[in-house]
């Protein structure tokens, strides 16, 4: 591989590096709720959207809906759900805790300062062949 292409595609990668170091740091000092959606993945996102839906389906049951057994049935149905995706939600808040950013974000430094230190030996390799 010739070596413009090597320190380029070096280059690549640490801009790419440098791109994933600040949305970890983001995410770390970052609110709760930001860490929750963009760190949990799909799972946060649906359990947010199950409580909404769980909400809805329950106002909407409470302000509609006469008294009757079918009544009963639906509160109780939304309201599970509602927990469960809570609870789903407090799981990924503890997985999701600032140390496993500090971790990550430890890591992608270490990783980007011995990039760096090769984009340097390939450029001076390159300066003194010139």
């Amino acid at each position: 591989m010739p070596e413009k292409q090597r320190i380029d595609l070096l280059k690549e990668q640490v801009s790419f590096l440098e791109a994933r170091l600040t949305r970890y740091e983001e995410l770390l000092n970052g609110p709760m709720l930001k860490r929750i959606v963009f760190g949990g993945g799909r799972r946060a996102k649906l359990s947010i959207v199950e409580i909404v839906i769980g909400l809805i389906v329950l106002l909407y049951t409470l302000f509609r809906v006469q008294l009757s057994v079918i009544f009963a049935v639906i509160v109780i149905l939304s309201l599970f759900i509602i927990l469960f995706s809570a609870i789903q939600l407090n799981v990924i808040r503890k997985q999701n805790g600032k140390e496993k950013y500090q971790r990550m974000i430890a890591s992608l430094t270490a990783e980007k300062a011995s990039m760096d230190k090769e984009l340097a030996r390939l450029t001076a390799e390159k300066e003194g062949l010139e």
